[in-house]
């Protein structure tokens, strides 16, 4: 089954949670078990290496992650990594072909899939617990025996070619799109995950092959395995099937952070559609950063919950809006927060000023917790601090559940985190105040900067 990576681009609903949940690990894990099966390690080739043991279902989940994204492209090679993505999950390599991976993949009865983000690339397998020796063998056999034919590679462009298409006529993906583009303006995050046309027809073999060779290296890689396993056991069958892997010098390329933009960038564009649609996007904390929490819990309150801030801020009296959400990812060298609004196209204009008013000046301010008011006022006042905390400790629950989920959240944190001490994450966001939200908003939504996509019905 081809998954559009687009969940690294828009994280509309609580899960997958993989960017947020991986900043938790492997703190989280540590604070809910008495006694957590868990166990990280690096072989001598430079492969990261964490598992974790749980036994709640008989499945083992393996996901690989490579430190190769869109970021590590030129404008001449744009959507390489995505094309690289397709390939390894669909084509052949030195040992079998595509469609006899796919036969295997289908007779143990496995869940096969990958996605590309700015940072990373995750492959990952989810399959009954008694096919361990097939996962660790498919895993490593897709990454590091890769079979270059210059007709699959013309058959997969042709596939993205498609998906991209079907952005472009997506009101939401496509404003999104061009919201990172122009919030990461100037920073290897500009360019856009699934490519451009343009620069895609014009990759070669071989510039598909270098890349591979140049990034796909134990060292620049990292492989989270949970489910129905015993530690000693796994860590034995990972070392034997992954260390045997030469090790190669590498030194991954380091990039600088995203700075703010000096003035606000505005866009319209007409699609086919009935309703308007307004996309904002801001800049936010990197992966790294301690101000994530506060705005994890922000993103919350604001767009996202039982009763969004900015629902009520744009509702109102006016009622400008049809609906809000927000979401917010962490990037190794930057964030961003991004607001969704759908509209009626006579309340564009009028919804755009409010929304960035709002949050350039009311949200530095506002009264978040009950604590915040007074006298009788406080018995009226809706909690949405408290609230929001509680929205995500139960999202974090649910996806802790989901074995694929936080293997893969545990393989990226592994290539993102700068080696921070462990931190857990609820305790973190347990700790958020009033102040806290009021302080984050202050450093990433009132400075400005903004990317305002609109999209609007086409003229007639």
């Amino acid at each position: 089954m081809r998954r559009s990576p687009f969940s690294f681009i828009i994280k509309k609903s609580a899960l997958p949670l993989a960017l947020l949940l991986a900043g938790a690990m492997p703190g989280f894990i540590a604070s809910q078990e008495s006694k957590p099966q868990e166990k990280s390690f690096t072989l001598d080739n430079g492969l990261k290496v964490f598992l974790y043991e749980r036994h709640t279902l008989p499945i083992l989940n393996v996901v690989a992650a490579v430190n190769a994204g869109s970021k590590n492209e030129t404008e001449e090679t744009s959507g390489l990594a995505h094309l690289l993505e397709h390939y390894i999950l669909f084509r052949g390599t030195e040992v079998r072909s595509g469609s006899e991976i796919s036969r295997d993949i289908r007779r143990h009865g496995a869940y096969f899939n990958a996605h590309t983000g700015q940072d990373l690339a995750t492959f990952e397998i989810s399959l009954p617990s008694d096919y361990v020796d097939f996962a660790l063998q498919n895993q490593k056999e897709i990454l590091f025996n890769l079979k270059f034919v210059q007709a699959e590679i013309d058959s997969e462009k042709d596939v993205i070619f498609e998906e991209i298409s079907q952005i472009e006529d997506d009101p939401f993906r496509f404003a999104s799109a061009l919201v990172y583009q122009n919030l990461f303006k100037g920073h290897p995050y500009q360019k856009p995950i699934y490519g451009k046309k343009e620069s895609l027809k014009a990759i070669t073999l071989k510039q598909l092959e270098d890349f591979y060779k140049t990034y796909f290296h134990p060292a620049n890689c990292a492989l989270a395995v949970v489910g129905d396993f015993a530690i000693k056991d796994m860590e034995d069958k990972v070392r034997t099937v992954f260390g045997a892997i030469n090790r190669e010098p590498f030194a991954p390329p380091k990039f600088e952070k995203a700075v703010l933009a000096e003035k606000a960038i505005e866009i319209e564009q007409e699609l086919d559609v009935q309703e308007a649609y307004l996309v904002i996007g801001m800049l936010g904390p990197d992966y790294n950063s301690s101000d994530q929490f506060a705005m994890d819990v922000l993103t919350e309150v604001l767009g996202r919950g039982i009763r969004p801030l900015l629902n009520v801020a744009l509702r109102g009296d006016r009622d400008l809006i049809n609906g809000v959400s927000m979401s917010y990812i962490t990037l190794k060298y930057g964030g961003a927060s991004v607001v969704y609004f759908t509209l009626e196209p006579k309340n564009l204009n009028a919804a755009k000023r409010q929304a960035v008013q709002y949050l350039r000046q009311r949200t530095r301010s506002e009264n978040y917790a009950k604590g915040d008011v007074y006298g009788e006022a406080q018995m009226y006042a809706f909690d949405y601090l408290e609230s929001a905390k509680n929205q995500i400790r139960f999202s974090i629950q649910q996806a802790q559940e989901e074995g694929l989920t936080l293997a893969s959240s545990l393989a990226m944190h592994l290539i993102l985190s700068e080696g921070a001490a462990s931190v857990n994450y609820l305790e973190n966001i347990g700790k958020i105040s009033t102040s806290d939200l009021r302080k984050v908003a202050a450093k990433y939504l009132s400075p400005g900067g903004y990317v305002v996509v609109s999209i609007v019905p086409k003229k007639k």
